[in-house]
């Protein structure tokens, strides 16, 4: 006797309810991961900005330029 493919491993039918309570899950799932995502962007951006101070303050350091010089230069006054 031939067996039909899946008659064993049938599940119910699910409902338009149940599919529309499903995404909204997800959704809410995947808001709350962008929320997470965000808020360690915004740490490893300000990490990086006190690296390139700190960059910069050394490079300032090891040109042994015044303090005056350096903000000459930067203001763009220089002759």
């Amino acid at each position: 006797m031939a067996r039909t493919k899946g008659s064993k491993n049938k599940t119910a039918p699910v409902s338009v309810e149940e599919k529309i309570m499903a995404v909204e899950a997800e959704i809410a799932r995947l808001q709350d991961e962008l929320k997470a995502k965000k808020s360690e962007r915004k740490k490893l951006l300000a990490q990086q900005d006190e690296e390139n101070q700190q960059k910069i303050l050394a490079a300032v350091e090891k040109s042994g330029k015044s303090f005056d010089e350096v903000m000459t230069f930067l203001k763009g006054d220089a002759e």
